[in-house]
């Protein structure tokens, strides 16, 4: 998505020409804090946003220079959800693995650092630490696009069960078939779009047993899945479940995309307030 208020884009160019300066004069801590204020600059969702990607990238970049890892991992993160649209050939995939890899997360950076292999040629470890590569040593390098067929199967039927125990109002039982389905994808677990609709099936049985911080934490994961940022009724749930913890300029921010999402239609079976809430707070 394209900015269009000329005032936002005038403020985030001379941001960045300030962050340069900090750069060049190799102060690469008050350079990432600069940056950061630029993307506090990008209207919400800011992760839409084609400037998203290049802010967050060269923060999560100068904090791996500055081996500030767990700040590197949050932008990381952050990372896999800018600029969807924008053709990717393995870089934001690696940036992950990288962070996961420094904060010791071993087996879920080989994953990623697999993922980027395979979009990149190879391309995107040129000229980067070995130590990379040395986690592939008895580990394919290729990841499947999909799950293999015997796993997909006990997924689906684990997955039925919880249906119907959730028809029934069991919702303890069908939170464990769906526990039980998610553990069963190869990890990283998030790499598989199965893993969005299992968080976000454990985190609709939390919202409905009122357990909304629980509920929120699953939505927060199923958010990690592919292409989860633009599933309208994962971020509705969150933005409901954060309006009840009172955690209203997150709520905000996910009814919002909600909304841009779906339209007004998303709210339509939902209790009344959580539609009044987000047109009392935003200009619909």
């Amino acid at each position: 998505m394209q900015l269009q208020d000329q005032k936002i884009i005038a403020a985030l160019e001379t941001m960045w020409q300030e962050a340069e300066k900090l750069y060049e004069q190799q102060d690469p801590a008050r350079y990432a804090l600069k940056l950061e204020e630029a993307w506090n600059v990008l209207p919400w969702p800011r992760e839409s946003y084609e400037e998203s990607y290049d802010i967050a990238f060269s923060i999560a970049d100068t904090y791996f220079a500055l081996r500030d890892y767990p700040n590197m991992l949050k932008w990381a993160k952050t990372l896999q959800h800018c600029d969807r649209d924008r053709d990717d050939e393995g870089e934001r995939t690696f940036m992950l693995g990288k962070a996961l890899f420094e904060n010791g997360m071993i087996t879920e950076a080989t994953g990623y650092f697999a993922t980027a292999m395979q979009a990149s040629a190879g391309r995107v470890f040129e000229g980067e630490d070995e130590k990379y590569l040395h986690v592939f040593e008895g580990v394919s390098s290729v990841v499947e696009e999909e799950l293999p067929e015997a796993i997909y199967q006990q997924v689906e039927v684990l997955s039925e069960e919880g249906n119907e125990l959730a028809d029934e109002e069991q919702y303890d039982a069908a939170i464990a078939k769906f526990t039980a389905a998610l553990q069963l994808l190869p990890a990283p677990r998030h790499e598989w779009e199965a893993s969005t609709w299992l968080y976000a099936s454990i985190g609709d049985m939390y919202f409905f047993k009122a357990d909304y911080a629980a509920a929120a934490y699953q939505f927060y994961e199923a958010l990690n899945g592919p292409d989860a940022q633009a599933v309208g009724f994962v971020h509705l749930r969150l933005g409901e479940c954060l309006y009840e913890i009172k955690q209203e300029e997150k709520a905000v921010e996910h009814l919002l995309r909600a909304y841009m999402l779906e339209g007004p239609e998303i709210f339509a079976e939902e209790d009344n307030r959580y539609f009044d809430f987000l047109k009392g707070r935003v200009e619909l």
